[in-house]
């Protein structure tokens, strides 16, 4: 071919557009971004909130665009209330020696298939030392264990975050720290609580993201709350506490009013005194307020969901568990619901040990086994739905860092999407659980 005449060349391809004929101008066919872009934005915006967050970060590399529309805050909201809870893990790897823990999304996929995405997410974050508060939209909230150490607000998935700085006392004995969201101002708020400096009250103080400030709100209830694995609902945090007779006591407090306030428990605790080999767990389960009831003595969980929001005759008994159909070498058992699978099982996880499925109709346990959680050190977990809420939009002024990775995986890597910010794009390493 290469020692053919120009001009033969040209005669051959010209007596090939005479032999096609009209097949030759016929155009080609537009690329599936150009017919998809011919739909209603509502349409479009509409489609895309079905898929899932893998196919998503794909779409955003496709176009300009897709990019534009996938960031824009309408389609944030419609994700958002189509987005599956699922578990967020700190947890360290398998090789010790490097000692830098992960953070490992699960959730469900199509036929109750489960998915580990797992996001390098360490270096300008001391996630090391840090641990997970509770998330809220998307966003993650991170205390240190020090007086005067920040919190991190972060969105995982954007790899995005600001630095809330600490109380001008710091925290103080007892300390608790929530994160929550108000609809009624559209704000994102920081709760701290502690104990006063002379033990006679809590004191609470509360930060607006946005506004650089804490301030003060008053007192806070003396207990000593520990967020459950998931307790954010209708915009407010749950916990247990135990009154002065050793009753089991709702709390909460509601990010919309800044106020904190008690719901009632079942009728069947009443005031009677909680049980020395009784635990007590709060928690979310296919959007009701559940507690989960521990009793050492007769090995049994039993499980109540209010499904009437703040009625106490809406509590309902959901389940009982005979633990030993799932045991492990642990001195009690915690077993958390995190979610319904679409074939009836209930995700949850056991003792931050574990990630088990329940089937309730065969009473019986599945283990799922994530690399990184058979070690021997317990793993930190919360609830988490991922989202595209981004900080830029949330944040009114104050200053939004990027999180820096240190592996080639933490970068975009598509050829042709150079309208993509790298950053953007988690390192995600997909794995198909069985």
């Amino acid at each position: 071919m290469n020692n053919m005449n120009p001009s033969k060349i040209a005669a051959t391809c010209s007596k090939d557009r005479e032999r096609l004929g009209e097949k030759w101008q016929q155009p080609r066919s537009p690329c599936p971004c150009t017919n998809f872009q011919q739909l209603p934005q509502a349409m479009a915006m509409e489609i895309l909130s079905r898929l899932s967050m893998k196919t998503l970060f794909n779409c955003r590399c496709v176009c300009k665009e897709w990019l534009s529309l996938i960031s824009d805050p309408h389609f944030t909201h419609l994700h958002l209330s189509r987005s599956r809870i699922g578990i967020l893990i700190k947890k360290y790897p398998h090789n010790l020696k490097s000692w830098k823990p992960e953070l490992t999304h699960v959730e469900e996929c199509a036929e109750s298939d489960l998915w580990v995405d797992t996001m390098n997410f360490t270096d300008n974050v001391p996630i090391s030392e840090f641990g997970l508060v509770n998330s809220c939209n998307g966003l993650v909230c991170l205390s240190g264990p020090r007086k005067y150490d920040p919190c991190y607000v972060c969105n995982p998935i954007l790899r995005e975050f600001i630095i809330i700085p600490p109380t001008q006392k710091g925290r103080g004995w007892c300390s608790f720290v929530g994160f929550g969201f108000s609809v009624r101002t559209n704000e994102y708020k920081v709760l701290q609580t502690s104990l006063s400096d002379n033990f006679c009250k809590a004191e609470a103080e509360i930060y607006t993201i946005g506004t650089g400030l804490w301030r003060s709100i008053g007192n806070a209830p003396m207990d000593f709350p520990e967020l459950p694995f998931n307790s954010y609902l209708r915009g407010a945090l749950h916990w247990v506490s135990y009154g002065g007779n050793m009753s089991m006591l709702i709390n909460t407090f509601n990010y919309g009013t800044e106020q904190f306030q008690r719901l009632p428990s079942p009728s069947c605790f009443g005031q009677r005194k909680k049980q020395s080999s009784e635990s007590f767990k709060l928690g979310v389960l296919g959007g009701c307020l559940l507690l989960s009831v521990f009793d050492d003595e007769s090995s049994k969980i039993g499980m109540w969901v209010m499904k009437d929001y703040g009625v106490q005759e809406s509590w309902t008994k959901f389940l009982v568990i005979v633990e030993n159909l799932f045991q492990r070498t642990h001195f009690f058992s915690l077993h958390e619901p995190i979610m319904f699978l679409s074939n009836g099982e209930i995700l949850m996880v056991h003792n931050n040990w574990d990630v088990v499925c329940y089937n309730k109709e065969k009473k019986s346990f599945r283990e799922i086994r994530i690399t990184g959680t058979q070690s021997s050190f317990s793993f930190d977990a919360i609830a988490y739905s991922p989202s595209f809420v981004s900080l830029y939009d949330v944040s009114r002024g104050e200053e939004v860092k990027r999180v820096r990775g240190g592996n080639k995986s933490d970068k975009l890597l598509a050829v042709g999407s150079s309208d993509c910010v790298g950053s953007g794009m988690p390192p995600y390493k997909y794995r198909k659980l069985n």
